[in-house]
């Protein structure tokens, strides 16, 4: 058996049995524990406290649109025609 053989069916057992035991490993790992236990998580509940203050920021901060239209106003208001 040559070298380069030997490379090649080392490289093939890795591909296809080694990697995907690897992903399936990491899977398990990572869902086998509840999500207050692993780290960086608090679960479900910080999940959506982080989507509420994200849904805050863009709901409070002024679009784009609305600073073009106070600042160079298109239409009259009422109160500038004098009636």
């Amino acid at each position: 058996m040559t070298l380069e053989l030997m490379f090649w069916v080392a490289v093939a057992v890795l591909a296809l049995v080694v990697a995907p035991i690897a992903m399936i490993w990491s899977m398990v790992d990572h869902l086998r524990g509840r999500g207050n236990h692993r780290t960086g998580s608090g679960g479900i509940s910080s999940g959506i406290g982080a989507a509420m203050q994200e849904l805050d920021r863009l709901l409070t901060r002024p679009s784009v649109e609305h600073t073009i239209e106070a600042e160079n106003p298109i239409l009259k208001r009422e109160d500038d025609s004098g009636e």
